[in-house]
């Protein structure tokens, strides 16, 4: 407790007692920095102390506290909320920020919106820091989209149609200012599709590769329908001259029916040794060409001619360059919780709960410690940054208050939180609880379920989002799930299937009897979680892999539970460390790992560090990704080598 009591608690407070603060002088009038470091107090508690004492926020002298003040504005905006610097009549300066920054309008969900909104974030996922923890009871899983504090200014900014300024990470790093037109999602990543500023050209912005937390700038801008449309027909391969490019490869029936599922509109001929030709039809040479690289040594390509050079050249770069030593590297470990964020989170759950919270189950949610909860909770219900000046407009800015079932145990008591809202001025409205971000996050992960639940309350929920902020959300379906609508409905009726599963790098299917348990999407493709009779234990499964259901009966056993809490990512968790030298042009192949860990090496690529479930998995990735990607684990060195070999031998 003694670490909890420490800098990083009077951090929090003092952090959260300044954004609630400028806030509220968003409709007070401006705070100087000088009325903020004369007043702001927060609760110490000294080591040889049981209770806290009101000590002053900033102290020291004018350079150290100018420089804690600027810091702590730095880390306010790092969530998105813009902090506005006015002159005041007599000259000072103060500040205070917009809540409409930070927060989006407020929405009124239904008991049956409710349920499909925990529903679809259990489906999609966006893990302990995006908004599943709002609104789920129980503990956040692995996350299997990324959760984003840029996505607040950025949708902020496609909603008020006004430019936007970030530095952005490609070839080279540099800053961009944009007009922002719709967000977009292709598998697992999200995409700003935006008009550089002062011309006409429609580009994406993949905001994992943003650097900087962006600005939305004072400039409007206004478009029309036609640039619109263009905007929602960007795809990650975009070039302004698409060439269709029809594409014929042989291959066994297994996989030719698997393609045929996963292509709809492919057409295929069984020829008289057996083979069977697919024709297939992709956008450009670059769809191709991933296309087959995915499919690896499964196929060969009849044509075009053209595919073929350009699949035999690919081949002689796969690992191939020079590396660094590994020992020279130095990797960042995983990004922790923001304490100032974590308190936001703890506070708009309260905000959204109408009954209020126990200490239990924000400890259960957000995976804390209930000593931690109750210290961070009962510093936001007496909260009182500027309590001496009378005039002030800092009173009892968080809103909350606790009941406790038993006042004389207080400290071991599971206390309820709850929102109160009646010491808000006339004509000032509740405050939402819903950041800009978790609008957007919510939005997919409703998307995204609508594929599997057919049911009206999602579609009811995504037009009160799309109502609120007036901007578009594009969620691109890379794949062909026909076998979806029967494995939820096994999953819901707990019954048994006997199917035809290909697995990730098999020409032939095998059969399996599998008992679907929970389905969720990772990286565009949906995986359902099963006991498998056949091998005696969980498994997981991706759903476009399966060829066929043979047989349906009802379960009639109780299995063991499931221990893998997050099975979707455990790849990420489990297996040999593996570390791979990149061009920044290959990022995007490589960032969806689970829990990888960057660095740059001293000639300026990218250094990756992963765990691999088996080598026949990094042979797959290293194919894929082809020239300027080099394994410097020495066991790996030779990764894809031999399946390069082999594809090359077929063509």
């Amino acid at each position: 407790m003694s670490a909890i009591r420490g800098g990083i608690e009077q951090s929090r407070e003092r952090l959260v007692a300044l954004v609630l603060l400028l806030q509220r002088a968003w409709r007070h009038g401006a705070l100087t920095q000088e009325e903020i470091v004369r007043e702001l107090k927060i609760d110490e508690f000294p080591m040889t102390s049981k209770g806290p004492r009101k000590v002053l926020a900033y102290v020291g002298n004018e350079g150290a506290v100018r420089q804690k003040f600027e810091r702590d504005k730095a880390r306010i905006r790092e969530l998105g909320f813009e902090i506005e610097t006015v002159v005041n009549d007599d000259a000072s300066v103060g500040y205070k920020i917009d809540p409409s920054s930070g927060y989006a309008p407020l929405i009124y969900f239904s008991s049956a919106e409710q349920r499909v909104v925990k529903l679809a974030l259990r489906f999609t996922g966006f893990g302990a820091s995006g908004v599943f923890s709002v609104f789920s009871e129980a503990p956040a899983s692995d996350a299997t989209l990324l959760a984003s504090s840029f996505y607040t200014p950025t949708l902020r900014a496609v909603h008020l149609h006004r430019a936007l300024m970030f530095d952005y990470r490609s070839k080279v790093e540099k800053q961009r200012i944009v007009e922002p037109l719709l967000i977009s999602v292709f598998g697992s990543s999200t995409y700003l599709i935006a008009r550089v500023k002062g011309g006409d050209e429609i580009k994406g912005y993949r905001l994992s590769r943003m650097t900087s937390m962006p600005t939305v700038l004072p400039d409007t801008f206004e478009v029309d329908d036609v640039t619109l449309e263009i905007a929602r027909s960007w795809r990650p391969e975009f070039s302004k001259a698409l060439a269709p490019v029809d594409v014929v490869v042989s291959t066994n029936e297994n996989y030719a029916n698997l393609i045929t599922r996963q292509f709809p509109g492919s057409l295929a001929a069984t020829l008289k040794d057996g083979r069977v030709e697919v024709g297939i039809s992709f956008d450009g040479p670059g769809a191709a060409l991933r296309f087959v690289l995915d499919s690896a040594d499964r196929l060969r390509v009849v044509a075009p001619k053209s595919l073929r050079i350009e699949l035999q050249e690919w081949l002689k770069h796969v690992n191939r360059g020079h590396g660094v030593a590994v020992e020279s590297l130095k990797f960042e470990g995983p990004a922790t919780n923001d304490v100032l964020g974590q308190t936001l989170q703890l506070l708009h759950a309260v905000y959204l709960s109408e009954d209020g919270l126990r200490i239990s189950e924000l400890a259960t949610r957000f995976s804390l410690e209930a000593s931690h909860v109750r210290l961070i909770m009962d510093r936001l219900v007496s909260l009182q940054p500027m309590f001496e000046s009378t005039d002030s407009p800092g009173a009892f800015p968080a809103h909350v208050i606790k009941d406790c079932d038993d006042w004389d145990h207080e400290s071991d008591d599971d206390s309820i939180y709850r929102a109160d809202f009646s010491d808000l001025g006339e004509g000032e409205v509740e405050p939402s609880p819903f950041m800009w971000r978790d609008l957007f996050e919510l939005n997919v992960a409703l998307r995204e379920a609508s594929r599997v639940y057919d049911d009206p309350a999602i579609f009811s929920a995504i037009d009160k989002i799309e109502a609120a902020t007036s901007s578009f959300v594009q969620v691109d379906l890379t794949t062909n799930e026909e076998l979806l609508q029967d494995i939820r409905d096994a999953a819901q009726n707990h019954r048994q299937l006997k199917v035809l599963y290909t697995p990730g790098v098999a020409e032939d299917p095998q059969s399996r009897a599998i008992e679907p348990a929970e389905l969720r999407v990772l990286n565009g493709h949906t995986y359902v979680r099963a006991f498998c009779t056949t091998r005696g234990d969980w498994r997981t499964f991706r759903i476009d892999r399966i060829n066929s259901i043979l047989a349906s009966s009802p379960v009639t056993e109780t299995r063991p539970p499931d221990h893998v809490t997050n099975w979707l990512t455990q790849v990420g968790e489990e297996g040999e460390e593996v570390v791979v030298v990149i061009e920044s042009r290959l990022r995007w192949l490589f960032e969806p790992l689970p829990n990888a860990q960057w660095t740059t090496t001293n000639d300026g690529r990218h250094a990756v560090k992963f765990r691999i479930s088996g080598p026949d998995f990094l042979d797959h990735l290293m194919l894929r990704a082809g020239a300027g990607a080099v394994v410097i684990t020495p066991k790996y060195s030779s990764a894809g080598h031999a399946l390069a070999s082999r594809i090359s031998e077929r063509l």
